[in-house]
């Protein structure tokens, strides 16, 4: 199977999200990102001649957008989630009902690598 190309990034607005966005595009993979929180572009997003990465702002809860954006993907790099002290109740749904609704998705459109 050859490598995959285009990655849907989840967690794209967090500090190690906006750290694989600069990182990955020289390795030839063309991203989308996903994050419930805005995702502000990286000097390299909006330079002349790179194409911004589309980007979905949307919770892991949402069914539809995870669909949506785990259409036509090759992969899925997760790294949303809640990474701090929190309650159980938004670790519970956040990182694990989260993640399930994410597998879920790439399993539907038949994404092949997360």
């Amino acid at each position: 199977m050859p490598a995959p190309r285009t990655v849907l990034l989840t967690g794209a607005a967090g500090g190690l999200g906006t750290l694989m966005r600069g990182l990955l595009p020289s390795y030839g993979y063309d991203l989308r990102l996903f994050d419930v929180r805005p995702v502000e572009p990286l000097e390299s997003e909006t330079g002349q001649g790179a194409s911004a990465p589309r980007v979905i702002t949307a919770d892991l809860a949402d069914r539809d957008a995870l669909r949506a954006a785990v259409h036509g993907v090759d992969a899925v790099l997760h790294l949303a989630g809640i990474s701090v002290e929190s309650t159980f109740d938004a670790v519970l749904r956040a990182n694990i009902e989260g993640t399930h609704h994410l597998y879920e998705a790439a399993r539907e459109e038949g994404v092949r690598r997360i």
